[in-house]
């Protein structure tokens, strides 16, 4: 074998010299270099495409766990932002209302039927919290407390059936009083009922507490009436009310503890509103000028 192997590569290296040797086997081997080097051409492009692959995808997943992971700053960023700015409505809402005695809770569930319409919060009696104490948030009127554990209390919701609260029209030339109650058939649309039928209320009018009853103090915001109704053979009638909280995002609330006498008594300084003559009659059906 050595000795084949001497002369084989002496006659590599002499093959211009002896042409009848090398060109036959020139021959035979170019066929086979030509698919060897065809294989390891194909061999090599699968590889690099290979390796490109799996960089791409090492790349994508990359990208992939940033992506997410800025994804959650994001979302955790934007729950800070909200969460600030809840926060600091309630701080305003306590620095402009120092007769207020405020215990601050956070809500922890919700129970939203057609015939109860009651959350839970996470204050108790250890914090203070005692049966009929009213439930505020800064855009208004949330509730009542209607049963106090140790650590927590139930709310009996504004749009619960059971509730009645005292109301009056924020509006100057008007200041109709009567009560809101909650409605068993539309929870979202509360009532404000058994208004004469001359009354002077609007589509529009906003509704505050009236400070008539021991539990709510005056002025807290309850909502806005949106539609009148009314028959002719009634002698009296009713508005529904779009409620100044938005019961299905309440997240903090405020439990009023005490409320002094004189934050109970102020009435709101409102700016009179000039009614055109023709809304009225349209809206009230009345005759007559407009009390300014």
């Amino acid at each position: 074998m050595f000795i084949v192997m001497v002369v084989m590569g002496w006659a590599w290296r002499t093959r211009e010299s002896l042409p009848f040797i090398t060109r036959p086997f020139q021959l035979i081997a170019t066929p086979i270099e030509s698919v060897s080097s065809r294989m390891v051409a194909a061999i090599s492009s699968v590889t690099h495409i290979v390796q490109i692959s799996l960089k791409n995808r090492i790349e994508w997943e990359a990208l992939e766990s940033q992506n997410a992971t800025l994804q959650k700053k994001s979302i955790h960023y934007d729950e800070v932002v909200a969460e600030n700015k809840r926060l600091k409505e309630l701080l305003d809402f306590r620095d402009s209302h120092p007769s207020y005695q405020l215990v601050a809770a956070a809500v922890i569930s919700r129970d939203y039927g057609t015939w109860s319409n009651t959350m839970m919060i996470n204050v108790g009696s250890q914090h203070g919290i005692t049966k009929n104490m009213p439930v505020v948030t800064p855009k208004g009127i949330v509730g009542v407390v209607v049963d106090v554990y140790r650590d927590s209390s139930r709310v009996q919701l504004l749009t619960d059936p059971r509730t009645s609260i005292g109301a009056i029209v924020q509006r100057a030339e008007s200041r109709v009083s009567s009560v809101v109650r909650g409605n068993g058939n539309i929870p979202t649309e509360p009532q404000f009922v058994n208004i004469a039928k001359d009354a002077d209320i609007l589509v529009g009018d906003t509704l505050v507490t009236s400070g008539f009853s021991s539990i709510y103090p005056k002025g807290i915001p309850i909502g806005t009436i949106v539609s009148i109704h009314q028959r002719d053979s009634d002698f009296v009638k009713y508005a529904v009310i779009r409620p100044a909280v938005d019961f299905s995002r309440l997240e903090e609330v405020f439990v009023i503890v005490q409320a002094t006498m004189e934050m109970s008594t102020e009435v709101p300084q409102v700016e009179p509103k000039l009614v055109p003559q023709t809304q009225r009659d349209k809206v009230e059906g009345v005759k007559g000028a407009a009390a300014l």
